[in-house]
């Protein structure tokens, strides 16, 4: 996936985390999280409908987190920054605009692994 977008995108991250759920604040739900410096953060979630929430997790959420670390990088903020909304939107877009590339991506590369080439 991350070859799929480029290495603009991911220049200087260091490390996409798996985590369990932290005890955040009961009100929210957390999907992902990006801290400085480059590091993206994702916490688990139930397990129900596994391959929906696999392909949310990294369509939605590791896409939007990686649009976060793209706008601090090309900042250089080197601490923790605090989320605006247009963070958030510029996250979303960056979202948006690759999900449909890098999904037709891994489509065509599953489907070569299914014909054997």
């Amino acid at each position: 996936m991350l070859e799929v977008v480029g290495a603009f995108a991911w220049y200087g991250l260091r490390v996409i985390e798996l985590r369990q759920t932290e005890d955040f604040d009961l009100g929210s739900v957390v999907l992902g999280r990006t801290r400085a410096p480059g590091e993206i953060l994702l916490y688990e979630q139930p397990a129900r409908e596994a391959a929906r929430l696999r392909d949310f997790m990294r369509f939605d959420v590791l896409l939007h987190e990686l649009g976060h670390h793209l706008l601090q990088h090309r900042a250089r903020k080197v601490g923790n920054i605090q989320r605006r909304s247009d963070h958030e939107r510029f996250a979303d877009a960056f979202a948006a605009q690759w999900k449909p590339v890098v999904q037709a991506a891994l489509d065509t590369s599953h489907q070569r692994v299914l014909d054997g080439r």
